[in-house]
């Protein structure tokens, strides 16, 4: 007769083998979708999925809050244009100064 501590060692290998088992099916399917696809193509699929996740957020969000995204896209074009923007009020500013001098030497 076999003691329980016997009995135990042959269930625990018995488990093992049956997890090396599945260890190696999956390794082999890994292995036979890596030489299919390759690692680029499982990294631009992987690229693409979070991608698509995040234009999805993206697109719930600006749908929620319009007037954020307005708002966002207005500062953001204010900031770019800042220097024409800057240059435009000197130049008004500018000409704005000049007619002052001009109505105020008496020469009417």
């Amino acid at each position: 007769m076999m003691g329980t501590h016997a009995q135990q060692v042959l269930a625990d290998k018995a488990a093992r083998k049956a997890a090396r088992d599945a260890l190696d099916t999956r390794l082999a399917r890994m292995k036979a979708d890596l030489e299919t696809r390759g690692l680029a193509g499982r990294i631009a699929d992987e690229v693409s999925e979070r991608a698509r996740v995040v234009i999805d957020e993206a697109v719930d969000v600006a749908e929620a809050h319009p007037g954020v995204i307005g708002g966002t896209i207005a500062a953001l074009a204010l900031w770019l244009l800042r220097h024409p923007l800057i240059a435009l009020i000197a130049y008004l500013f500018d000409r704005a100064g000049t007619e002052e001098q001009d109505d105020g030497d008496g020469n009417e």
